[in-house]
């Protein structure tokens, strides 16, 4: 049988991601309170990762690139981009990609 733990761990390819669409909630709050970003709808990460996942799956368009108005208004800057990525880079080595575009 296979389990979650079995997916998460089997080497994976990701051909096509964007990086201002898979921030942490965590760190787009922390960014945005070191920036003076202040159109989060809430600056609750748990709120917020609600928030996102009810906006992408909310079948509106316009909802869903709401979202990436909050996470490119964060990354303005070297350092929170090289955050991000660097974030990112964990976050994938963590559900197994061993390859990513």
């Amino acid at each position: 049988m296979v389990t979650k733990e079995t997916i998460r761990s089997a080497p994976k390819v990701l051909l096509h991601d964007h990086l201002d669409g898979g921030l942490r909630p965590a760190t787009i709050v922390e960014l945005a309170a070191e920036t003076g970003y202040d159109a989060l709808p809430t600056t609750d990460p748990d709120e917020l990762g609600r928030w996102f996942v009810e906006s992408a799956d909310s079948g509106s368009l316009e909802r869903y690139l709401e979202t990436f108005a909050h996470t490119v208004g964060v990354m303005q800057t070297r350092d929170a981009i090289m955050r991000v990525a660097a974030e990112c880079a964990e976050d994938l080595a963590a559900d197994g990609v061993v390859y990513a575009e």
